[in-house]
């Protein structure tokens, strides 16, 4: 199944629809006068030959080259041309006459001069009668048809009652004034009814739910597009389960395997135990050992301590970094199994009782366990870098990129136990967190002949996963592509991450697709995409974009995805391509304001509170934007693609950690309404701004980029380089000039370019596209195909996923993941590295400078 566009420029439909009513009285009469002319005249259209001994006019529909031709070379082609290469003109396709039975012309028709003449008469009454009829009897059979679609074709516009553009249609005030706010809600309650992990039945239904809502709106196409992916889903018969065991053989304690339901509809059937997706199955007998957040700086620390974590399991924190690096951190360090759990300290700062946690407050009860993947890579483990389509070559699972070991999920509660049996040194104060006891390193437990048994029944299977992808084509550029979308599976209920940016999702098709039914259509086509398996790693959306990889590379302009409308509800924020800042600024600028206590403060609009609470800190006047990391959606178009990208949310306060019942039973719709935005201000103003920012960048002739800020940007980023390792160079004798040099030209071309986009004529389609291409090339012309240094699975060297941390963005990540700790290698492999960062500076040097050449019309 694939993406379909239908060109509606040049229907007539369209121009009849931007016609004055008075044009359609006498459409009819021109239209048959032309049809006269044509079968009247011999210009271009007719030639007068010598065939067979008798001069004749021919009628021909083909190439202007055979108007050319002499009458006895034209007579040889009709001899010897198929007759496929002309169109019947003569009835029932009888042969003319005195035509050679073999000579190929019965698409051909020989005519005399007066037979022209009636037949020409005729067509010209006929059409003028049938058009005048069509023309007048038709809207009074469109009002009884009206959305009317089949096959979800773009409805065809005829008559008066539809024909007429509302020329005091603006698309702003439509999405700004009609966004409804019941709409989301209802949206929302259906898709947090139940369980909708990715490869169930449930989320199966709610793909095929989304799809017919899309149907039902009016997009010009809609498609399912599955993939067989493999996924991870625990026993359902087998508990995971973390257990103390005595001298004795006697179980002392046991971990809980389910979270205890608190609400309405928390007792589903469906709901799984807790689990770690891609998680090794097996049992572990070993000692613990406490880590902190498993960072490369806490293993350093325990060995500081002699602290070995070999043939350990290793109890860790949520939070800091990313699950999956908590887990390869813990791995390659020969740990033979992982404990994850949420601390008190970030999940329930007021305390832990029940009146200040869920379902009271946002905070974590005691019995809350955040599920999520272990997968570090993204799309289908066994099909990397190509799409997971039935022709696919798969390798085995043995070789997959997942875990190796155990990793399982537990409560506080749980680890409040371990802790207390933990024995060991005490830990660092700033390792020690919100439960009430000492926590301590290990390894082991305080009874040395006590021991650990970690049992994981979780396992991978194939599953099919459903993308769903609908479109509203553009007018004037059908084939430039701007794209939203937002992930549909969750973990349990997905009360925020992800329902709320579904519901927020397709709130935006409605307002596009009432733009498009009251006369409206963007300039260029606008791509909405629900994603499955995004929580497992991205794998609908790394599967589609490896998928179609061609067309989005050449026509996409943007990809605009927003993974969960709030994490809190403090300040707006970003995460963007620099191309995208001045779009996402106008837009914010423009939504009013949903927090009641900010307009009073005198900040009405979103952007007000914005650029107050979360600054930028280096440009004055300009709100702070993150760069895109991974762990979401946006991930392959930014980062192996290079199209520009944005994800936007409501945050927390700053140091406050974001969403604290996270992928837990408890976000459900209780959470998202309830406690986080009971009158849907929040998620309507999110709406409001996703919508803007689409529309700003599918209808403006030019390109709305801010490309002189993506040059101070890769500016500024060089800088921090300098700044932190130009030491580090001096030493080496490593020198910096090329790559600066490259930078400043490339700076220089943006802020030229941003200078030259107001000269371009808006009327010529021809120097809008040239602009345009040129523009679309910055953040592509920064894609290395062979892939970062030891990390060919991200192919941008301006913006890409720590190494260390994949939700974090690193400017420049190859050449800084190279950098890292290079003083403190041992001689030889101080050496080899050193290699391999005069290689990448190299890399990264040239690819700047075609950046640069990419905003030029002249080759060098």
């Amino acid at each position: 199944m694939q993406i379909t566009t239908k060109t509606l420029g040049q229907s007539w439909e369209n121009i009849v629809a931007k016609l004055p009513l008075p044009s359609l009285t006498f459409l009819p009469l021109l239209t048959s006068a032309f049809i006269f002319y044509f079968h009247w005249t011999a210009g271009g259209c007719h030639r007068r030959i010598r065939f067979h001994g008798k001069a004749k006019r021919l009628s021909i529909l083909a190439s202007p080259h055979l108007l050319k031709m002499s009458s006895e070379d034209l007579t040889s082609v009709l001899l010897e041309t198929p007759s496929t290469s002309f169109l019947p003109h003569t009835r029932n396709n009888a042969r003319p006459r005195n035509c050679h039975p073999t000579s190929g012309c019965v698409r051909a028709l020989l005519t005399e001069r007066n037979r022209t003449f009636c037949i020409s008469i005729l067509i010209l009454l006929l059409t003028t009668f049938s058009l005048i009829l069509l023309s007048n009897f038709v809207p009074f059979m469109h009002n009884s048809l009206n959305g009317l679609h089949v096959n979800n074709e773009v409805p065809v516009v005829l008559g008066r009652h539809h024909r007429k553009r509302d020329i005091q249609l603006d698309p702003e005030n439509v999405i700004l004034q009609e966004t409804s706010g019941d709409a989301i809600l209802e949206t929302l309650r259906y898709l947090t009814s139940e369980p909708h992990t990715a490869g169930t039945e449930a989320d199966t239904r709610q793909a095929k739910w989304v799809a017919q809502v899309w149907t039902d709106q009016g997009l010009d196409t809609v498609n399912l597009i599955p993939y067989t992916v493999l996924l991870s889903y625990p026993d359902r018969k087998k508990n995971n389960t973390v257990k103390i065991i005595d001298d004795q053989g006697m179980v002392r304690w046991t971990s809980h395997c389910h979270q205890t339901p608190l609400g309405p509809g928390e007792d589903h059937p469906d709901v799984f135990q807790n689990f770690n997706a891609y998680s090794a199955p097996g049992e572990v007998v070993a000692d613990i050992v406490y880590a902190y957040f498993g960072r490369e700086e806490d293993y350093d620390y325990l060995q500081s301590q002699n602290v070995s974590v070999n043939g350990s399991i290793v109890l860790t924190r949520y939070g800091d970094i990313f699950r999956a690096n908590q887990v390869l951190n813990a791995e390659v360090r020969g740990a033979a199994g992982v404990l994850l759990y949420s601390d008190p300290a970030n999940v329930c700062p007021d305390g832990c009782t029940p009146n200040v946690t869920y379902p009271n407050t946002v905070y974590d009860p005691m019995e809350a366990v955040q599920l999520g993947t272990t997968y570090l890579n993204n799309g289908d483990p066994l099909t990397p870098f190509y799409p997971s389509i039935e022709s696919a070559f798969r390798i085995p699972e043995e070789e997959a990129a997942i875990p190796k070991i155990p990793v399982q999920p537990i409560s506080y509660t749980d680890a409040l136990q371990i802790f207390k049996h933990l024995g060991g040194e005490k830990a660092p104060d700033e390792w020690q967190g919100g439960l009430d006891i000492e926590y301590r390193l290990g390894p082991g437990l305080r009874n040395p002949s006590w021991t650990t048994q970690l049992s994981v029944h979780t396992s991978s299977a194939n599953a099919s996963i459903f993308n769903v992808i609908g479109t509203i084509t553009g007018v004037e550029e059908p084939d430039r592509y701007v794209i939203l979308g937002n992930h549909r599976d969750a973990w349990i209920f997905g009360g925020v991450d992800p329902s709320s940016a579904t519901a927020a999702l397709l709130e935006v098709t409605r307002l596009f697709s009432q733009l498009v039914q009251r006369g409206w259509r963007p300039r260029r086509t606008l791509i909405f995409c629900s994603w499955g398996a995004e929580e497992y790693g991205l794998v609908g959306s790394t599967e589609w974009t490896e998928q179609f990889s061609t067309h989005l590379q050449h026509r996409a302009v943007a990809y605009l995805n927003v993974d969960m409308v709030f994490e809190g509800t403090y300040s707006f924020k970003s995460m963007a391509s620099p191309l995208l800042y001045g779009s996402i600024i106008r837009a914010t600028q423009k939504v009013p304001n949903p927090d009641d206590d900010e307009v009073l403060s005198g900040r009405p609009y979103l952007f007000d509170t914005w650029v107050v609470k979360d600054p930028d800190p280096v440009h004055e006047g300009r709100p702070k934007f993150f760069g895109l990391g991974s762990g979401s959606d946006f991930t392959t178009f930014q980062h192996v693609l290079g199209i520009p990208c944005s994800d936007m949310m409501y945050s927390t306060e700053p140091d406050a950690l974001a969403l604290p019942l996270y992928h837990t039973l408890y976000e459900t719709l209780h959470l998202a309404v309830d406690l986080y935005d009971p009158v849907i201000h929040f998620q309507v103003a999110l709406t409001q701004a996703w919508a803007l920012v689409a529309l700003d960048l599918a209808q403006e002739p030019v390109i709305p980029f801010s490309v002189d800020l993506y040059g101070e940007f890769v500016k500024e980023a060089f800088l921090s380089i300098k700044k932190e390792y130009g030491s580090v160079f001096s030493k080496e004798g490593v020198k910096l000039d090329y790559f600066e040099k490259a930078v400043e030209e490339f700076f220089q071309a943006t802020q030229n370019w941003t200078l030259e986009a107001g000269a371009i004529d808006p009327n010529n389609p021809l120097a809008l596209r040239a602009f345009n291409d040129a523009q679309m090339l910055v953040d592509r012309s920064f894609i290395d195909p062979r892939g970062l240094p030891g990390r060919p699975e991200y192919n941008h060297v301006v913006t890409a996923p720590s190494s260390t941390n994949t939700y974090n963005a690193d400017s420049f990540a190859g050449l800084q993941d190279l950098l890292h700790n290079i003083e403190d290698l041992p001689d030889e492999e101080r050496e080899k590295r050193w290699r391999a960062v005069k290689e990448h500076l190299a890399v990264i040097t040239h690819l700047t400078q075609a950046a640069a050449n990419a905003l030029s019309w002249d080759l060098w």
